[in-house]
């Protein structure tokens, strides 16, 4: 990797609106938060399968925009709603209740940003395929196709 590459970073800390949504743009949301704080991908089936990289937002801080008609729920509890497009097929967002994440939350699945850089921004690896949820890495990402560009 080349030093441009790996020194670029476009996310500063703090909190900023982010519009997102699915392929064909059928659910469309925007959320307040600040990446910098942290994000986590996890390795259960489910998360590795649809490429979730989410970062937990209060339910304040998201807007459903567009598409509520269009939505379904991968649902395993009501402690976590995985919402998906129907049309397409994208896992858009999630939602529940869980105490140790101070009850009601949103989750946003960062691929699904529109247009955000969100290289530099941390990411935290869970390990939730063994379902200890432990902590099994971490690092900062790097976008592969802006690092391409710059090499």
């Amino acid at each position: 990797m080349s030093n441009a590459a790996s020194e670029h970073t476009t996310t500063t800390a703090g909190i900023r609106t982010y519009k997102g949504s699915c392929a064909c743009r059928a659910v469309r949301f925007e959320a307040d938060f600040d990446p910098s704080a942290g994000t986590a991908q996890c390795n259960c089936t489910i998360c590795a399968k649809t490429r979730w990289w989410g970062i937990i937002v209060k339910p304040s801080a998201f807007r459903l925009l567009a598409g509520e008609e269009v939505l379904g729920d991968h649902s395993r509890s009501e402690a976590g709603h995985a919402r998906f497009c129907k049309t397409c097929g994208v896992r858009v967002f999630g939602h529940g209740h869980l105490p140790m994440l101070g009850g009601d939350y949103y989750t946003v699945n960062l691929n699904c940003l529109d247009d955000a850089d969100l290289t530099g921004v941390p990411v935290v690896y869970l390990d939730g395929r063994h379902d200890t949820w432990e902590q099994i890495g971490a690092t900062t990402y790097v976008d592969p196709f802006v690092a391409a560009k710059r090499a």
